[in-house]
């Protein structure tokens, strides 16, 4: 691909080919305010650099800021670039009784292990290294934090910039290119996949199960491979896994 050619956006049943959609790319502040939102990924949170697509992102700065609220705590993070980003982690709600419900265990299971602890709490001045999502929130974009931990030594600042610099001139400095036929093959993998969830959805329906038809879930065919597809409480799928394969597994591909 010349520099003259468009970009070509290859479809989400593409996904998981590309090299950046489950790693953890290490940007700049200002790199993840520049990143591309495009029409049909909203819902998972899915951004572009060029036409990479990246939904997990990581970033070591200074804590300028602390925020408050309930259920959230914002860290607003400078990594020198001219740009700061909004670090939101999600805290555990207390019930009216003082003890957790079932809905608060879950949140607590989903962010134990970005929440700091007793003796390593994160403060202003302290620099950190935040992984997590990309999302937009007010029109700006932040980072839904999945694991948050402090940096003590001057030497891994220096690893992580080293890191960003061989990310930006070895994977996204250029296109993402596939060949013809592997999109090809991903379709007719992607078609095959939603012909069988549209088979077993009416196999269901026939045998009177209450099946919602928005949201078809894949059967894998066995045991083992139920558990390793299934999605993890962290950041449950919003669509059919047939069309976000993309995802499967995304937490394990990421160390989590």
């Amino acid at each position: 691909m010349t520099s003259a050619e468009p970009l070509v956006y290859y479809p989400a049943y593409c996904f998981h080919l590309s090299p950046t959609i489950n790693k953890w790319c290490p940007l700049r502040a200002i790199d993840i305010h520049g990143l591309e939102h495009r029409p049909g990924f909203e819902a998972d949170n899915v951004f572009f650099s060029l036409n990479h697509p990246i939904r997990w992102v990581r970033i070591v700065g200074v804590v300028v800021a602390i925020d408050e609220y309930y259920g959230r705590r914002i860290y607003t993070v400078d990594d020198s670039t001219g740009e700061c980003i909004e670090c939101s982690l999600e805290i555990p709600k207390q019930t009216d009784s003082g003890r957790q419900n079932d809905v608060d265990n879950e949140t607590t299971t989903a962010t134990a292990a970005a929440t700091p602890n007793a003796q390593s709490k994160i403060d202003v001045g302290m620099v950190i290294e935040v992984k997590g999502s990309t999302k937009i929130f007010r029109d700006q974009k932040q980072i839904k934090v999945q694991k948050l931990q402090r940096i003590r030594a001057t030497s891994q600042e220096v690893e992580f910039w080293n890191k960003i610099r061989d990310f930006r001139n070895d994977v996204v400095s250029r296109p993402w290119v596939l060949e013809k036929k592997e999109v090809r093959r991903c379709k007719k993998q992607y078609m095959a996949d939603v012909d069988a969830e549209e088979k077993k959805r009416k196999k269901r329906k026939g045998n009177g199960y209450d099946v919602d038809v928005r949201h078809p879930i894949r059967q894998s065919s066995t045991k083992s491979e139920d558990t390793r597809n299934k999605p993890t409480k962290q950041e449950p799928l919003t669509k059919a896994r047939a069309r976000d394969s993309y995802a499967h597994g995304g937490y394990d591909a990421l160390g989590l």
